[in-house]
């Protein structure tokens, strides 16, 4: 495709927004002043600290994602509450909850809460939905304070966010070329055991989901450098919008340093995600229509296919195939009996956070014979869903994840090719690694939906007429 199609394409499918008004004294009482009242400079303090180290909390303390996103909604929402006196308009407008995610997601948790009465373990489901409730619930609170900040502040937090993941990311690389000294001297000093695989997976299927909207901050970053940004870093000072219906250009730069720096470790997890968020990436440069198309298509095949396709690579007999790795080889077990137990309880699953408590019905691992078959979860977010929650949980978390998707058409031209980027990483990392509910992370994955946030405009969802 041409590049006077692609910058036809965009000029038309993202909506074109009017630049930022000059400073001017006599806006200062007025606007601006009203617009920065709820945020306060306790508020202001807060948010800059935990942005600012998370690139040192992703490297070397990654369940530190957990306290640190909880701590800053908490804590924060407090902040916004005393200053505003009222919740955010993102959770009270009528109009946001028709044109966001809003209300999928609440049915989810409806159902989880539901599916408590019938989990083979009920404490183990309650505790997993009070951990949703004390980490979802005040994430929409944060996230819905952060559309409210000023183009200012906004400029502020994210410099000082990729300053702080540009630190991580050499932390990070010193640690997969060096064999991790870091993560050795504090285990020396403490005393413990060393783990050398997960130590570096954690960070790295972090890092799959948070470089796309810090990568945007280093682009945009770059793109006013010789407008005098980096001289006015600690100020707030607002930002230049780059010009209506383009991409931004190098926003791929900071994920490209992750994907190359994660080559060098051991998570297959993180390297699948990173590359296949640079595949969106580069498809929505060409046409972000297309890669939306292409993403909605993969949200809906997931929990369709995922049952036949577990049933035949196991048949296919690639638990005994020595060529492939070890750890594919255990997780192709494991989606084999998650696939069949699914089907004994379609509808509605097993219950929530059940995975780990299913009857193993006398099957033992070949790969791990002193745990259960199922070990804590089925490393395949459409396979646990579908296992938990059943079909209907499915089709609530694929409306969920599908107006994502839908919604990035929303977005100004030069954020969709990330934000398209960024989903794609966290689905496909998703469908290797973690478990779906780990809090740790969730809180990942939402911290990167809130620095993306940061990364539009102010106002962005009223200059496009849609909440």
């Amino acid at each position: 495709m041409s590049s006077t199609q692609t910058t036809r394409e965009l000029r038309t499918s993202a909506p074109v927004m009017s630049p930022l008004p000059a400073a001017t004294p006599a806006a200062g009482p007025t606007a601006v002043s009203r617009k920065a009242a709820p945020f306060s400079l306790a508020w202001t303090g807060l948010t800059l600290f935990l942005l600012t180290v998370l690139g040192f909390v992703c490297a070397l303390l990654p369940l530190g994602t957990a306290p640190a996103l909880i701590s800053l909604s908490f804590l924060g929402g407090i902040l916004y509450a005393l200053t505003a006196r009222r919740l955010p308009a993102l959770l009270t407008a009528r109009a946001t909850w028709r044109a966001t995610p809003l209300l999928p997601l609440a049915l989810c948790l409806l159902l989880g809460a539901v599916s408590v009465l019938w989990t083979p373990v009920r404490k183990d489901g309650v505790g997993q939905l009070l951990t949703f409730l004390y980490t979802v619930v005040p994430f929409l609170f944060w996230i819905g304070t952060l559309r409210e900040v000023d183009e200012q502040r906004r400029w502020l937090l994210i410099r000082w966010a990729v300053i702080g993941m540009l630190v991580g990311l050499a932390i990070f690389a010193v640690e997969v070329v060096g064999d991790q000294p870091i993560y050795r001297l504090e285990k020396a000093l403490e005393g413990t055991k060393v783990d050398h695989d997960r130590a570096l997976n954690r960070p790295a299927v972090l890092f799959a989901t948070l470089a796309w909207p810090l990568g945007l901050g280093l682009a945009r970053l770059a793109w006013v450098t010789g407008r005098g940004a980096v001289a006015r870093l600690p100020a707030l000072a607002a930002m230049r919008l780059p010009p209506a219906g383009r991409a931004m250009p190098w926003a791929w730069v900071m994920p490209a340093a992750f994907f190359l720096a994660a080559l060098g470790g051991t998570s297959a997890s993180a390297k699948v995600g990173l590359g296949m968020g640079l595949v969106f990436y580069g498809l929505a440069r060409l046409s972000a229509r297309a890669a939306r198309v292409v993403l909605i298509v993969a949200l809906v095949a997931g929990p369709t296919l995922s049952i036949p396709i577990s049933l035949a690579l196991h048949r296919a007999g690639l638990t005994e195939e020595a060529r492939m790795p070890w750890s594919f080889r255990h997780r192709v077990e494991i989606w084999d009996v998650a696939a069949r137990r699914i089907l004994e309880k379609p509808l509605v699953g097993w219950g929530l956070d059940s995975s780990r408590n299913i009857p193993d019905e006398g099957e033992v691992s070949k790969f791990h014979p002193e745990s259960p078959i199922i070990p804590l979860h089925p490393h395949n977010i459409f396979l646990q869903v579908l296992l938990e929650l059943g079909v209907v949980g499915s089709v609530l978390y694929t409306w969920l994840g599908v107006g994502l998707a839908w919604g990035t058409r929303r977005l100004p031209a030069y954020a969709q090719a990330t934000a398209l980027a960024a989903i794609a990483a966290t689905v496909a990392v998703g469908c290797f690694s973690y478990g779906v509910w780990q809090t740790w992370w969730l809180c990942g994955v939402m911290l990167a939906a809130g620095l993306l946030e940061l990364n539009l405009p102010a106002g962005w969802w009223t200059r496009t007429g849609k909440a």
